[in-house]
């Protein structure tokens, strides 16, 4: 799989502070400049004289949104329908279509136009479906900048847990290398020396692995696209939550393939959702004695690349089942910040992929992270 930021991805935000941009593309001036007369009044209108005039427009400035005859010489406005829905996914389109054209324009819909209008259209109708598509852009603006700022937020709580972890469990080797060395003052005889010279080189050693854990996993850098393996990733972040692990007494079932592909992707971000996933499997077992398992298993299925994550707590009340992927949406009152399951989601979207809750009455939460085909380097 190989993600390409879409060049929209790196344009300033939609900003309703100023005039939305809109383009409208026909072949034709006269209904051209009749649309532009419409709507020049409340928003910042480019022309076009058809598809390729229009991408190549969209390929110095950004716009808000299309209006776009569906019937040109040469190349339509499906194609250019087609072309924007690949480029610049979050661009809405309004199709304009002629008599007779109702199957293409139901189509239009299907492949995402934002709506379609019949020639020639109505002018309060065509406002009243601009002002409609840039409400709908307005929000899923609002919603991706939440959604930016939770995995953001939710990247520090991974950080803060990951310090706070090592910094607890730098504790004990550094209380024992304590307790030697006054052991060694009160006695520096020969025999003493070389006995407590070795319990303390274990001990420095173990500091030594501690930091290095940590420094590896702060190495890396986010929104770099780079071929990671699955299960390495599992790896790594297994050794990142052992100490809450093993605070808590888990048992650990790991049942990892050897033959699944390798990925592309973000490794920052996808480590990030697997962590979530572990950390709240621990805090969903961690009011409970007995049984303490947590199983990890990685495979295919139907040349999909799939991990499970599964535990043995008390599973998903039904009625947050619908909703524990929302961001903000928390089960554990105070003690949740509701962002750890809406990254992972986010996190899979954002590689092609899916996470869904599968659990059945009387058993634990069990996770499935589902990573699509890996794409040739060419696409």
């Amino acid at each position: 799989m190989n993600i390409v930021p879409h060049p929209e991805e790196t344009s300033s935000a939609f900003n309703f502070n100023t005039h939305p941009k809109i383009l409208i593309v026909d072949d034709e001036n006269g209904p051209r400049q009749s649309l532009r007369m419409v709507l020049k009044e409340e928003f910042d209108v480019r022309l076009a004289t058809g598809v390729d005039d229009a991408l190549d427009q969209l390929a110095q400035e950004q716009v808000d949104l299309i209006v776009t005859d569906i019937r040109m010489p040469h190349k339509t406005g499906m194609d250019l329908l087609r072309e924007v829905r690949g480029l610049y996914p979050d661009i809405e389109i309004i199709i304009l279509t002629g008599y007779g054209e109702l199957d293409t324009a139901m189509t239009a819909i299907e492949y995402g136009a934002f709506a379609y209008l019949e020639k020639p259209f109505d002018h309060d109708k065509m406002m009243e479906k601009v002002h409609a598509c840039m409400d709908k852009r307005r929000r899923d603006q609002d919603r991706k900048a939440l959604e930016s700022l939770a995995m953001e937020a939710n990247r520090f709580e991974t950080l803060g847990r990951l310090i706070s972890g090592t910094m607890h469990d730098l504790g004990t080797p550094l209380s024992v290398l304590g307790t030697h060395l006054e052991m060694l003052i009160a006695d520096p005889t020969p025999a003493s020396f070389e006995k407590r010279l070795g319990t303390m080189e274990s001990q420095v050693r173990h500091c030594t692995e501690l930091v290095r854990s940590t420094m590896n996993f702060l190495r890396h850098s986010p929104n770099e696209l780079t071929p990671f393996d699955i299960n390495s990733a599992v790896q790594v972040c297994l050794e990142v939550a052992q100490p809450l692990l093993g605070r808590q007494c888990i048992d650990m079932h790991i049942d990892l393939s050897p033959n699944i592909s390798i990925c592309v992707g973000d490794f920052v971000l996808v480590r990030q959702a697997l962590l979530n996933l572990i950390y709240n499997a621990c805090q969903a077992m961690e009011a409970q004695r007995k049984p303490r398992e947590l199983h990890i298993k990685t495979g295919t299925e139907d040349g999909c690349l799939v991990l499970t994550i599964e535990d043995t707590g008390p599973g998903i009340p039904l009625e947050s089942r619908q909703r524990i992927f929302h961001t903000l949406y928390s089960t554990k009152g105070k003690k949740g910040t509701g962002l750890g399951l809406s990254v992972v989601k986010n996190v899979m979207k954002q590689h092609g992929g899916s996470v869904s809750l599968e659990q059945e009455e009387g058993r634990g939460a069990r996770f499935k992270l589902t990573f699509p085909p890996r794409r040739q380097a060419t696409e």
